[in-house]
């Protein structure tokens, strides 16, 4: 009689965004704090040495997964933005806050951890300090653009801070909503307002 011979089985292949999407969902889920590795590896479907031997220990995991969403949220900001400058004032308005609110009602998770995340150290903070600067960039960028339909012009210090001031208004508005409960997207319709009324007052648009 043929014995018949058992195969090892065959391990299995992971993707390196399926490991970081369970990590997202511990981080999110436990706090950086009290996430395990073993959570995450459960969380995956695989074991703690895979994750080690493909991403590292618990720190390195969580700045490769902010590291992901802010690359994700910067590109959002840069795709959005291409179309702004041939917008009003007021779909302007709409497009800069678009975003950051399409960001924390669509990825939620990463939205948390990116801007809200309770890893303490100088990484995660300086991640959070460049995205911030790069949407305040961006947004400059767009309203320098829009000028020319502005009946006065202003200097580069005053167009940054009016960006900056933009932004620093739509984060705030958008934790806001989170925080209470609210809905996202009244929420984002009140930062337009606030925004749209800032532009209106201080460029007196042709248009």
């Amino acid at each position: 009689m043929s014995s018949q011979s058992t195969s090892a089985p065959t391990n299995r292949r992971f993707d390196e965004d399926q490991l970081l999407d369970a990590a997202r969902n511990v981080f999110f889920t436990c706090g950086y704090s009290a996430a395990q590795i073993i959570d995450i590896a459960s969380k995956a479907g695989t074991t703690k040495p895979t994750l080690y031997s493909r991403i590292g220990g618990k720190e390195q995991i969580y700045m490769r997964v902010v590291e992901r969403e802010a690359a994700m949220f910067r590109h959002w900001i840069a795709d959005t933005y291409q179309c702004g400058e041939k917008l009003s004032l007021k779909e302007l308005s709409h497009l800069g806050m678009e975003p950051l609110f399409r960001f924390a009602t669509d990825r939620t998770e990463g939205f948390t951890l990116l801007f809200r995340g309770d890893m303490t150290g100088d990484r995660p903070a300086t991640i959070r300090r460049d995205v911030i600067r790069f949407v305040v960039q961006e947004l400059t960028q767009l309203i320098n653009q829009r000028q020319k339909t502005f009946t006065r012009t202003f200097d580069a210090e005053t167009v940054e801070g009016l960006a900056a001031a933009c932004v620093g208004v739509a984060v705030q508005v958008c934790e806001n909503a989170i925080d209470s409960g609210h809905d996202l997207d009244k929420a984002h319709e009140l930062a337009t307002r606030f925004v749209y009324g800032a532009f209106h007052s201080m460029t007196m648009p042709k248009d």
